[in-house]
């Protein structure tokens, strides 16, 4: 069986030429461009890729950005108040808090403070609350995760067939972490479809690897790099890995003086050829994606604000 590996930069890329180029008819148009705040925190261990990351995309597809960094020590007050800040500034149509937070920081707490027309992820309660009850008609954008998701299986011709399983594998702190047990299943009630089974287990489950040789989809959210053991999986597996971890720090090829990130997800990519039907990998899969979407929601906000919305 040949594995399918399903990366995320085609569609990335039509996404930002896509908003790119409607970022520059706005700019002609109103004199005007979107605005974007990205609150991150420097103990984060991949902070000092992802934070520059994040607002070189930004700036290059036409973007106001503003960058926020606060300190591991930073007080849930403090970032309240930086929050409400930007809440109030009518240049600003997103802002985005970059995950994960430090453990002594309430995810939920945190992006509640947000303002819902400039939380574009999909992650505030009242947004997400809109993705579950789609009858409300509600939604101002929609949530990156699935969003993203819909977009790669379209690209890569994937269909979810009928009374398929899917098994969601998270570790035991997200379980306990309210912000990522609501994402996830706020993104099954748009991703999975009714006629399909649905596990959300947590990694130290006795019946783990049960649950995994069952699994058609199985998404990885784990904070322990390259954990999935090919033998647990069922042959076919379509294998969608989330989490980034920062392995270690290597010279880069181009410049010997400069370190680059080895990342890794749950999940070892040449450890289930042949065996699953298809990954969406870290890096290079998913989460891709989730960035442009993310982008292109940001747009919709300042279209939404330039209407009164």
């Amino acid at each position: 069986m040949e594995t399918m590996i399903i990366k995320g930069d085609a569609v990335k890329e039509k996404i930002f030429g896509e908003v790119k180029n409607e970022i520059a008819g706005l700019q002609e148009k109103y004199h005007q461009v979107p605005g974007i705040a990205f609150i991150g925190f420097s103990c984060v261990p991949l902070a000092k890729y992802n934070i520059p990351l994040h607002v070189q995309l930004a700036e290059a597809l036409g973007f106001k950005v503003w960058k926020e960094i606060e300190p591991e020590n930073v007080t849930e007050e403090e970032v309240f108040r930086l929050i409400e800040k930007l809440n109030n500034d009518d240049k600003i149509n997103a802002i985005v808090i970059l995950q994960p937070l430090p453990t002594h920081l309430n995810p939920i707490r945190i992006i509640n403070k947000i303002d819902p027309y400039k939380e574009v992820e999909g992650f505030h309660p009242v947004n997400m609350m809109n993705t579950l009850i789609p009858d409300l008609q509600t939604t101002k954008y929609p949530m990156c995760l699935p969003a993203a998701l819909f977009e790669m299986f379209k690209e890569a011709g994937m269909q979810v067939q009928k009374d398929q399983e899917w098994v969601f594998l998270l570790d035991d702190e997200f379980f306990s972490n309210t912000l990522t047990n609501m994402v996830v299943r706020t993104a099954v009630s748009k991703v999975v479809p009714d006629d399909c089974a649905v596990t959300i287990v947590n990694k130290n489950s006795e019946k783990l690897i049960e649950h995994c040789k069952r699994a058609d989809f199985l998404v990885v959210v784990s904070k322990t790099p390259e954990y999935i053991k090919p033998e647990w999986l069922k042959p076919g597996v379509c294998i969608i890995d989330i989490y980034s971890n920062l392995v270690r720090e290597v010279p880069s090829k181009n410049d010997p003086n400069k370190l680059v990130p080895v990342i890794r997800g749950g999940v070892n990519v040449e450890s289930v050829q042949h065996i699953a039907g298809a990954i969406l990998p870290i890096p290079g899969g998913l989460m891709t994606v989730v960035m442009a979407i993310l982008f292109r929601n940001t747009v919709i906000a300042f279209k939404n604000s330039l209407n009164g919305i």
